[in-house]
């Protein structure tokens, strides 16, 4: 029986072909593989060799950059050729980076070994290997003749001294700095990949062979097996082929060469048709989902199978619902699919099951994906973005509403002098501080929180879940310390720190949009405060905030309605008893709230900008001013105008042409014009400070340091800046009698003045014993309410007429007052 089942199977063609064939192909691939070893054996060891020249390309490429850059005067050639000896020697590659370049000169004498330090500036003209070849005159002979040379010998197996190797090994000359250059590669690497190669293909034809014999066999059965059902199959076609001969020539063609995968399921659950884009869809041949009609459902994955059952019993009707769901195929790998469904019906409306329409929409999703991701991400750090952000806070003020004992906590943080950081270094660098920063802020948040980044240098961050109110206020401390930590990049290291706003649960009804207006707010008064620090949001903050917004745009409103006006306040010379100068002040008559001090809207100008404008106004308002006092009063041309510049004004690069044409506009001389900047903005820049100044200074404008002794300039910054007068901030002056530490500070200014010949004017000054104490320490000149208050510019014309009679013999009953007040001891 046995003997009759075997010749059975033997007379197939397939098993009569496929053995000897297999056979012959293993021996004729075999004798290929031997025949071409020695062959295979030099490609490998000259393609070894191409890749060592073309490492030792990148490496000399990277010495000629070197080069170039100390040929530019960017760095010393003496730098270059350390930096070049650093990157050379730090330069692995091979297995197990290995490999490496060593350098002489051509002496030779050793530059650098990486495994032999030992040799480092030592003379290797004898130096030879075990065969006595003197190595490293062949290397240079070898450079000097050849771009591309190679040159075999003996050396140490790659950082083992104790075993030596046959290597052969590239030289290169770089001439601009008489260097060799050389790296190499061992033949006993080489040999060892061919003995692998030569291994690996002796087991790939032993698995071939069993495999030809495994696959014979399986054949051998497989065939008496479908011998078997070819006849069912058969049937089964030839049959279905009598039913649908008619409608086949209507169909096939759509329906087989359709792009979409189509499928009919009968009413008693067979698939009546499956189209042949079934295989580049899911895997699986048309034939299988014959066979196995539950195929469809057994390629879903777990997951969506829920889901592909109910849409099945939603689907069994004529109106066309679809479902997008997931297979897996046969090689291991997710696929979407998209599936339109739809009862089929025949004549008189007989039922005949359901029609599906499957398409591939992988790509489609993953483009849906991608977006999405893109949409709610930011690009640069990849953390959630604004949408995501209030989105996340949405869903955490809902669930709040829900729970009981629910907390959360949003803060809203901005990086301390980041744009000095990215004015400085460059943006490139910014963004690696703003990525690190992310990296940080992930690093120390919990799972559950969320981390975005709002834009610029703005963070938010999501505290959720947290058992009491006291938590976020731990978490932004351990946040705050991480970031004080310094970023360092490329060499580089700069210390940043960050200010915080909180906004703690619960929080009032409302919108995400508005508790992150809130956290912002409380952000800026940690800014305000002194910056690294953090403040909890209050209801008084938003007020604040909103006062502040109205006084902007009621500022913005009184410019253009003149409610803004100047006053000036007369500069008394001491020595003289005379008036020297005034001083022009801005002054604002609010329609509803009444005379505003300056304290209360120079800062706001200072914040929305609008310090430029006014200060423009201010400027030409005095030198128009100032105009009229020359023209209609006698004896006023000694008189100067003192304005104060801004820091935003001062930042602008042709203040020098409006100042100048102001003073051609109403035919004043430059040097009746004083402008007053203080330290900081001076110092803040004081590279371009100095070039306006000067050119300033050329055209006639004189200058002084308003608020001096309150900033941070250096005494070889000041000895630079061509200014004429110092003037010593209020603060000192009023507490000077009583505070000895103050009195200090002012005597140090005004012998600083003097010590560099410059007049010093004390500020606010309103009593006899200020002005006491100023007299004794030989101060120059002196404002304040003592002599007289800031004035209108009529009140000040009536003052400059008098200025010789009345004023003059005011002035000097008050400094004899003041003399006579005057202790011994002062």
């Amino acid at each position: 029986m046995a003997q009759e089942k075997t010749a059975h199977y033997l007379k197939y063609a397939p098993t009569r072909v496929l053995l000897p064939s297999a056979l012959m192909l293993l021996l004729f691939a075999g004798s290929i593989f031997l025949y071409l070893l020695p062959s295979i054996e030099q490609a490998l060891l000259e393609s070894q060799k191409e890749k060592v020249v073309e490492i030792t390309d990148t490496v000399t490429g990277t010495l000629v950059h070197l080069n170039n850059m100390a040929k530019r005067g960017e760095i010393t050639l003496e730098y270059a050729k350390e930096l070049g000896a650093e990157f050379v020697k730090e330069t692995r590659y091979g297995p197990d980076a290995k490999d490496y370049f060593w350098i002489t000169d051509m002496t030779p004498r050793m530059v650098m070994h990486p495994y032999r330090p030992d040799l480092n500036g030592q003379d290797l003209t004898d130096y030879r290997d075990k065969e006595g070849k003197r190595v490293f005159m062949e290397f240079l002979r070898a450079a000097k003749k050849s771009h591309d040379a190679f040159v075999d010998y003996y050396w140490q197996w790659h950082d083992r001294p104790e075993q030596i190797a046959h290597k052969l090994s590239h030289v290169r000359l770089f001439a601009p700095w008489g260097w060799i250059v050389g790296t190499g590669l061992y033949t006993d690497d080489v040999h060892a990949r061919i003995s692998v190669y030569r291994n690996h293909v002796a087991l790939i034809f032993l698995g071939i062979l069993l495999l030809s014999a495994l696959l014979s066999l399986y054949v051998i059965r497989q065939t008496g097996i479908s011998e078997k059902k070819k006849a069912q199959i058969q049937s089964q076609r030839e049959k279905l082929v009598r039913v649908l001969q008619e409608s086949e020539e209507r169909y096939r063609t759509i329906a087989d060469f359709g792009y979409d995968w189509e499928v009919w399921v009968g009413t008693d659950g067979i698939v009546n048709y499956c189209s042949p884009a079934c295989l580049r869809i899911t895997g699986h041949p048309p034939e299988r989902f014959f066979e196995d009609p539950d195929l469809i459902r057994e390629i879903i994955i777990p997951h969506d199978q829920d889901a592909w059952d109910a849409y099945l019993v939603e689907a069994d009707s004529d109106r066309g619902d679809s479902l997008d769901f997931r297979i897996m195929t046969p090689d291991g790998k997710t696929r979407w699919l998209g599936v339109v469904g739809r009862a089929v019906s025949g004549i008189g409306g007989k039922p005949l099951g359901m029609r599906l329409s499957f398409r591939d929409i992988t790509d489609r999703k993953a483009m849906e994906e991608q977006l999405r991701h893109q949409a709610l991400h930011d690009p640069l750090t990849n953390l959630a973005n604004r949408t995501l952000c209030l989105d996340r806070l949405s869903q955490a003020m809902r669930r709040a509403k829900r729970r009981e004992n629910y907390f959360f906590a949003v803060v809203f943080l901005d990086l301390d002098r980041f744009k000095i950081i990215n004015d400085s270094l460059g943006h490139r660098f910014g963004d690696m501080v703003l990525t690190e920063t992310a990296i940080r802020l992930t690093g120390e948040m919990r799972l559950l929180d969320t981390v975005s980044r709002f834009g610029g240098d703005e963070f938010v961050l999501l505290l959720d879940e947290l058992s009491s109110p006291g938590e976020a206020i731990r978490i932004i401390k351990r946040v705050r310390m991480r970031l004080s930590e310094p970023f360092r990049f490329n060499g580089n290291e700069v210390q940043t720190t960050a200010s915080f706003g909180i906004v703690l649960s619960p929080v009032l009804d409302g919108k995400a949009a508005d508790v992150l207006q809130h956290a912002n707010i409380a952000m800026h008064r940690a800014k305000e405060a002194g910056r690294n620090r953090f403040k909890v949001f209050t209801e008084r903050m938003l007020e604040t905030a909103v006062d502040q917004l109205t006084l902007e745009n009621d500022m913005r409103r009184g410019l253009a309605n003149d409610e803004f006006y100047v006053v000036y306040q007369p500069i008394m010379d001491l020595p003289g008893s005379d008036i020297i100068g005034f001083e022009a002040l801005a002054r604002w008559d609010h329609p509803d709230r009444g005379s505003i001090p300056p304290v209360e809207f120079i800062p706001m100008a200072e914040e929305s900008g609008l310090i430029v404008e006014l200060g423009e106004w201010v400027l030409q308002q005095a030198l128009r001013t100032l105009a009229v006092w020359r023209n209609e009063t006698d004896g006023v041309d000694d008189i100067f105008m003192c304005v104060n510049l801004s820091s935003k004004q001062f930042a602008r690069t042709d203040l020098d042409k409006i100042v100048v044409r102001m003073l051609e506009r109403y035919d004043l001389p430059p040097d009746c014009l004083k402008l007053e900047i203080t330290e900081s903005s001076i110092m803040g820049n004081p590279e371009s400070s100095l070039r306006i100044l000067n050119r300033l200074r050329k055209a006639g404008v004189r200058f002084s340091i308003d608020d001096f002794g309150t900033g941070y300039s250096s005494l070889s910054q000041l000895q630079q800046l061509p200014v004429d007068t110092l003037k010593v901030d209020r603060t000192f002056i009023s507490r000077m009698r009583t505070d000895p530490e103050n009195m200090e500070i002012v005597k140090a200014v005004i012998a600083l003045g003097h010590s560099l010949d410059l007049n010093v004017i004390a500020e606010g000054v309103e009593d006899p014993d200020q002005l006491c104490s100023l007299l004794n320490l030989a101060c120059n000149s002196v404002q304040g309410f003592y002599f007289h208050e800031p004035m209108n510019a009529a009140k000040a014309k009536d003052l400059l007429k008098h200025r010789n009679q009345k004023t003059a013999e005011d002035t000097r009953e008050k400094l004899e007052a003041a003399r006579r007040n005057c202790s011994p001891d002062d």
